[in-house]
């Protein structure tokens, strides 16, 4: 039986949804994007985000690597935000 798709996560942006993917393969695992980036990425009032997918069997993991790349880049922006 082949795998299912299951999103892991999505992101507000496209250049948001490469960093992830970029996360989960140097952690050893398959990611997806669902989309190609629009002119308009982020600008636009319709945009649903963009997806990042692994292998269902991946799920767990990816969650864990995606909410840690979430609290680390939230800790950047706060500090940025304090200079």
């Amino acid at each position: 039986m082949a795998d299912q798709l299951f999103t892991v996560y999505t992101a507000p942006t496209f250049n948001e949804a490469e960093m992830i993917h970029q996360a989960l393969e140097e952690a050893g695992i398959r990611a997806f994007i669902e989309q190609t980036p629009s002119p308009l990425d982020g600008l636009n009032s319709i945009n649903q985000g963009t997806p990042v997918m692994v292998n269902d069997n991946d799920a767990d993991a990816a969650r864990d690597i995606v909410n840690a790349f979430l609290a680390e880049h939230a800790a950047d922006d706060a500090t940025a935000d304090d200079e």
